[in-house]
């Protein structure tokens, strides 16, 4: 006799005997559906067969994680919520359409020749593997099975949805409602799941498939099987599918993702089309505009929401050392301490935050009070985060004392202390569109800026030095740096990304949020004239009115810039030395200034940098075309300015000098050698010029590269994290405790 073998999830046995089951194959005309649960399953299934049409001439199996200690009440819960026959199934019953089975809880289970036989369950194995009856029920019963999986932990169905597809089955998983979102996020990740809905809709497909046949009802259904072989699409940036996809999530959800860096979008976009088994772009579009569902499932794919307890530890480490208690000594009793974490996720990173400003407080006798505002663009996530509440797998990097200071035991979960989140407000908010919050003293922006292009990081920044108080912090991720917006911020530590917001130079500026939300923001502006005779001015006036023409008759022409060459102010006449550079704004003094004399003035800037002193270049001709009389030549000088800034502040002086008169037959006498020298050394200064734009750029594409290298990291993450196993006995016993406090429930409830 020939036997087949399917493994356990447990690493049990179970062997089926291959002749009955072909001889079963002969006799199955009616659909089986297999539903799997475990923990907060029970809400998922009685909801399901609430919705229920007692007479779909279908068979339900259900089966579900529980102890074998423990004694199961589904029975008796089931029969009260539908008409059908809810019974336990006992040994060799044969399954009978309209019945509901449900599999004892202390028995393993093989289905054979259409019939199901339970065996014994090991001494402290786990429960029933969903994988072992859906897998069974695929060898007896082929394309006449119906794979269900519901809310649990872990990834238990996700091998047997696998089995039921490739006979030609029908496979449904329970969408974003469910309580533990495990088993159904593995089923989904696979690629194996034709329906992703909720129990209420699961029913209602189930009664459309009774009515219409599963065969019919397969050719016409409009999802498509996901494909095994995973191919990923090119999309091109202009692709107008691309765009679409586009307004229908800032249509729909409110966000604009072409701010994001389409390299990631498009990344994430094919994932969605591979789990969809959508080959191209267009048809993928297309379902979109019908499916809502997608639309959530495809923006939740965008959020990478990557996060945990002290991510980066040596920064947590340096933030409690040195950072939190400067920041918190510059504070009175009488203050708030204010911080912003934009991108909070799950809230992860802001009780990191909320535990080490209790523990550097522990020691003081005069405590600051602290409010930490915590914003995500998800709404679920916010709910989470606020919630407080994280498993154990969450909790590996808190540490033991932290854990039992700052955290109380709730079943097999850790919720966080009231203390730390008295501290903390969370809120949904976009960065992009939203009013920013205000008076804020520190910002934790770690991992955000990534994501971004670079238009929209220059309005985070913008956005961020806005929220911060004068001499205020913001800590980015350690790949991100506040790039040309080095006018807005010092670096305090470059090592941890650490930085100080700049004075404000002149009035102080509300952020330019987008457009469709600007124009609700902003108050017309009233201009109030006044009218009259103006007063006579007095002597000190007047004084000031003869300094200020004698200025702007005789200034020479300067600027003043700061240790990065960035120009802060303009006096004088500066056009005929400097000039904007086409291509992207700049106020770099290097890049506006004339090719002539570029090399000396780069010389002099890093000199009186190194000295500390002033420097000066004479003698720098101009180019000059045949035709002019007089040779010009130009001066500069570089002052290091004594003065209390946020950085050190240079002055630079250009003034112009004539030359001799030019002579024809003194040219025609010079040696042309030396016209040639000169020819060159002005090549050679162009040539470095090239170069060092070129090192320039080069500089600004392999940080954007290494953004992107960081970004797809963190997309592998997330993957990784959908395909970890958690540790299946810690999970039974969440399990048990969760399913048992739900049959209490609903006992009380009857």
């Amino acid at each position: 006799m020939r036997e087949k073998s399917l493994e356990r999830g447990s690493g049990e046995i179970l062997v089926v005997n291959k002749k009955k089951l072909l001889k079963a194959n002969k006799n199955h005309s009616f659909p089986v559906v297999a539903i799997g649960s475990s923990a907060g399953g029970l809400e998922a299934a009685s909801t399901l067969f609430e919705n229920l049409s007692p007479d779909t001439g279908m068979a339900f199996i259900y089966v579900q994680h529980l102890s074998p200690d423990h004694k199961s009440l589904l029975t008796p819960i089931l029969s009260k919520i539908t008409k059908m026959k809810v019974q336990e199934i006992e040994d060799m019953e044969q399954m009978l359409p309209d019945n509901v089975y449900v599999i004892p809880n202390d028995r393993g289970i093989e289905v054979t020749d259409g019939h199901i036989k339970l065996i014994p369950r090991s001494q402290g194995g786990r429960a029933v593997s969903i994988d072992v009856l859906f897998s069974s029920l695929a060898e007896t019963h082929k394309e006449n099975v119906i794979g269900v999986v519901l809310s649990g932990n872990a990834q238990d169905g996700t091998l047997g949805l696998k089995a039921i597809k490739e006979v030609g089955g029908i496979t449904f998983a329970q969408d974003n409602s469910a309580q533990a979102d495990s088993m159904p996020k593995s089923a989904i990740a696979s690629g194996v799941v034709d329906f992703i809905l909720s129990p209420k809709e699961i029913a209602y497909e189930l009664v459309q498939l009774s009515k219409t046949g599963l065969s019919k009802f397969r050719a016409k259904q409009k999802v498509k099987d996901v494909s095994t072989e995973k191919v990923e699409v090119t999309i091109k940036d202009d692709n107008p599918d691309l765009v679409n996809i586009m307004e229908i999530l800032h249509q729909k959800i409110n966000v604009d993702f072409s701010l994001y860096k389409m390299a990631t979008v498009k990344r994430r976009i094919n994932h969605r089309m591979i789990q969809c088994g959508m080959k191209s772009i267009k048809e993928y579009a297309k379902f979109l505009l019908k499916k809502n569902k997608e639309i959530d499932l495809l923006y939740k794919d965008l959020l990478i929401n990557i996060t945990n307890f002290f991510r980066d530890e040596e920064t947590f480490k340096y933030l409690k050392s040195t950072f939190l208690p400067t920041l918190l000594k510059s504070k009175t009793p009488n203050d708030t301490l204010r911080i912003w974490v934009p991108a909070c996720s799950t809230g992860e990173e802001v009780y990191s935050l909320a535990i080490l400003i209790a523990e550097v407080q522990a020691a003081k006798t005069k405590k600051i009070p602290v409010q930490i505002f915590a914003t995500d663009l998800s709404d679920n996530v916010i709910r989470e985060a606020r919630t407080g509440e994280y498993s154990e797998s969450d909790m590996k990097a808190v540490g033991k004392k932290r854990t039992e200071r700052f955290f109380t035991k709730t079943g097999n979960n850790y919720l966080v202390v009231k203390e730390l989140r008295d501290m903390c407000v969370f809120a949904p908010h976009n960065l992009l569109h939203n009013p920013p919050f205000s008076r804020i003293d520190f910002i934790s922006c770690r991992n955000l800026l990534i994501y971004f292009d670079s238009t929209a990081q220059k309005k985070v920044l913008s956005t961020l030095h806005f929220s911060l108080n004068e001499g205020g912090y913001l800590l980015l991720g350690k790949s991100e740096t506040v790039g040309t917006s080095s006018l807005l911020f010092n670096a305090v530590s470059s090592t941890f990304k650490l930085y100080a917001r700049k004075k404000s130079v002149g009035v102080r500026k509300a952020p330019e949020l987008a457009p469709d939300f600007s124009g609700k923001l902003m108050l017309d502006r009233i201009v109030k004239t006044l009218s009259g005779k103006k007063d006579r001015a007095t002597s000190s006036e007047l004084d000031h009115t003869i300094d200020a023409t004698l200025l702007s008759l005789f200034m020479p022409a300067c600027v003043v810039i700061n240790k990065s060459m960035e120009i802060i102010k303009f006096r004088g006449l500066t056009s005929l030395y400097l000039a904007h550079p086409s291509g992207n704004a700049s106020l770099n003094i290097l890049k506006m200034t004339r090719p002539e004399f570029v090399f000396e003035l780069r010389n002099a800037i890093y000199e009186v940098i190194k000295t500390n002193k002033p420097v000066s270049k004479s003698g720098i001709h101009l180019n000059h075309v045949k035709q002019d009389l007089f040779v010009q030549s130009v001066s500069l000088e570089v002052h290091p300015l004594d003065i209390e800034w946020d950085e050190p502040l240079y002055l630079i002086v250009f003034s112009m000098q004539q030359t001799e008169q030019l002579v024809e037959n003194n040219i025609a006498q010079k040696d042309h050698r030396f016209q040639k020298q000169i020819e060159e050394l002005h090549k050679a200064s162009a040539e470095m010029g090239m170069v060092i734009e070129s090192q320039d750029r080069a500089y600004e594409e392999l940080q954007e590269a290494n953004e992107e290298i960081i970004s797809a990291s963190e997309e592998f993450q997330t993957l990784n994290e959908e395909l970890e196993t958690s540790k299946e006995e810690i999970e039974a016993t969440n399990e048990e405790l969760l399913t048992t406090n739900q049959e209490l429930h609903i006992r009380n409830e009857q």
